[in-house]
């Protein structure tokens, strides 16, 4: 699929820090990888990084296209809600490239459109697939079980 917005363009990045099996080193916040991710958006690592990661996949696809990168520098889910809602940026549906945030505590990416049991595909940092939560281990993941209900919608661009 050839990228045809910032948004979009986020969406292909992000799948293919999926693909390529980021990981924290011991589900602490820390990775190589997790750390680049977390230096760029605020300079301190060790820190939730869900929205940093949709922060550095939105900052790559604004350099590849050469703009500005739209995700401002806010890393808590709930002040991000509370961004978007004042500068008029909410939507009710999702879309491809959209972020969502999830119960006001998880950022990611919207990935696909939902389907008819309520879910939509999405690529999400700080988070894992598939396990117990004893078993977990915290990374990049493409999920297709986010529900629509626990999550707002913001929309960049």
């Amino acid at each position: 699929m050839a990228a045809d917005t910032v948004a979009q363009l986020a969406v292909e990045i992000a799948l293919e820090e999926a693909n390529r099996g980021v990981f924290e080193n011991a589900n602490d916040n820390r990775g190589s990888r997790i750390d680049e991710y977390q230096r760029l958006a605020n300079s301190t690592v060790g820190q939730k990084w869900c929205a940093k990661f949709v922060y550095w996949c939105f900052d790559q696809a604004a350099k590849r296209l050469g703009g500005p990168n739209p995700f401002p520098r806010i890393f808590g889910a709930g002040d991000l809600e509370a961004w978007a809602s004042r500068e008029k940026k909410s939507v009710l549906t999702s879309a491809l490239g959209d972020v969502f945030v999830k119960e006001h505590r998880h950022v990611g990416l919207v990935a696909g459109d939902a389907v008819k049991d309520g879910t939509f595909r999405s690529v999400e940092g700080n988070t894992w697939a598939r396990t117990t939560f004893q078993n977990r281990r915290e990374g990049v993941y493409v999920l297709s079980n986010t529900k629509v209900a626990r999550c707002t919608f913001v929309r960049l661009v």
